[in-house]
């Protein structure tokens, strides 16, 4: 289980909290699949007045040949607005294939609303990096760059158009207390570059600290 306490909250590269925010998650992992709860809860109002609570489960296989990764997942997501009574719910398919070169991971994420904006496609493709500094200290980054498809930019952005809608970076330092705890502090940043998705989000460019303490067994 882990909890992230963070500054902000993104979902591809789209705003929903610029409030900081608790994400508690916990899962459990078996021969045949992983089962995850995981969860937002924002602690204040945001620019815009609202405080976003999520409550998503995800269910994911994953299949390994060698130093592929296969994963299909299926998340389920309810959405609520404390701060007034708007709510909403989808279903979402996802696809994430890695690929182990050397010290680098190449990596690529596929998914598709199921419910809410039924169609609404996103992916993205990059490439991170983990590397153990020492034996309690480890260095990570990865560099990425997602696109969408005209319901997925309408339903974010008000914007009926595919595009390649961003860029973005993230670091990380994982410090292991012991050998089942550890804390990470990291940062990530994300800039949509589409002119048209840009103009229709509020806040095309964010930069959000976080740190993440977490136990495994």
């Amino acid at each position: 289980m882990e909890v992230d306490f963070r500054s902000g909250f993104a979902d591809r590269g789209f705003v929903v909290s610029d409030s900081p925010v608790v994400q508690p998650v916990a899962w459990v992992s078996g021969h045949l699949a992983e089962l995850s709860v995981w969860s937002n809860i924002t602690l204040a109002e945001t620019t815009e007045g609202s405080r976003p609570q999520i409550v998503e489960l995800e269910l994911t296989r994953a299949h390994e040949w060698r130093n592929f990764t296969i994963a299909p997942a299926v998340r389920m997501h309810v959405y609520r607005d404390v701060a007034s009574i708007y709510s909403s719910r989808s279903i979402e398919g996802w696809l994430s294939l890695s690929y182990q070169a050397g010290r680098f991971r190449l990596f690529s994420n596929q998914s598709v609303d199921l419910l809410a904006y039924r169609g609404g496609y996103f992916g993205d493709a990059g490439v991170a990096m983990d590397r153990r500094v020492s034996p309690t200290l480890k260095v990570g980054g990865s560099f990425k760059a997602g696109w969408a498809s005209s319901a997925f930019n309408d339903f974010w952005a008000d914007v009926d158009k595919s595009a390649f809608n961003l860029v973005g970076v993230e670091g990380s330092l994982t410090a292991y207390v012991n050998r089942h705890t550890y804390i990470k502090p990291y940062f990530e940043f994300s800039t949509i570059v589409d002119r048209a998705v840009r103009a229709g989000s509020a806040r095309p460019t964010l930069f959000f600290v976080g740190l993440t303490t977490g136990v495994e067994f």
